[in-house]
């Protein structure tokens, strides 16, 4: 769920700031903090609704899964998905 979330956000910061900025090789690092961040957020968000509104029986496990998820979608965007990440800012 996390990593699922973390390149969502990902690809949707990417795609609102292409259709604003032009975004070259040069800038995929900012960006890509920013994104970084934003999805954290998000994901800081949906943990925090899960663990106390939604009462998970076993919220260790589903807190190491989702920050787990997160960090390898954190990975993966570095690694595998720049190319797509820059197609999607329009490049």
């Amino acid at each position: 769920m996390g990593f699922a979330m973390c390149l969502g956000v990902q690809m949707l910061v990417f795609y609102v700031i292409g259709r604003y900025m032009p975004v070259s090789d040069r800038n995929f690092m900012r960006i890509f903090i920013l994104a970084g961040a934003v999805s954290f957020l998000a994901l800081d968000l949906f943990l925090y609704y899960r663990i106390t509104v939604g009462q998970v029986p076993a919220a260790e496990i589903f807190l190491a899964g989702c920050i787990g998820g997160w960090l390898g979608a954190i990975i993966s965007g570095l690694t595998h998905m720049k190319r797509f990440l820059l197609s999607m800012a329009g490049r």
